[in-house]
């Protein structure tokens, strides 16, 4: 009965759904590679964004510091683990982009939506 379920007619498109409306399987799968770029490309983003936001509290923390040592060494941490943050997220982008193009794949493509 599995083979049955499997046979195709290569003539016509393989809609999901049925009728003309139906979506067809590559539809599908390029909407899936869509959703997987975008959430990479937002979780980078993100990562971006707190890394920096991370740096801009640290570096807010030195310069309120007064002259306190535990402050400033706090402060001095903060900036050098958001630096780290800031590489090692630049890195992981870069190794993202290059799977993607030795994979052919353009997985951090974020596009953005127009108005028509």
């Amino acid at each position: 009965m599995k083979l049955l379920a499997q046979i195709t007619n290569p003539v016509l498109p393989q809609t999901l759904g049925g009728g003309d409306k139906g979506h067809t399987i590559d539809e599908g799968t390029v909407i899936v590679g869509k959703l997987i770029s975008n959430i990479v490309g937002l979780v980078f983003i993100f990562a971006f964004f707190l890394a920096f936001l991370y740096l801009l509290t640290g570096s807010i923390q030195w310069i309120t510091s007064g002259g306190d040592k535990s402050t400033l060494e706090t402060a001095r941490n903060k900036i050098i683990h958001a630096l780290m943050g800031l590489i090692i997220t630049a890195a992981a982008w870069a190794i993202v982009k290059l799977a993607g193009q030795f994979l052919g794949l353009d997985i951090l493509a974020l596009p953005l939506p127009v108005i028509k």
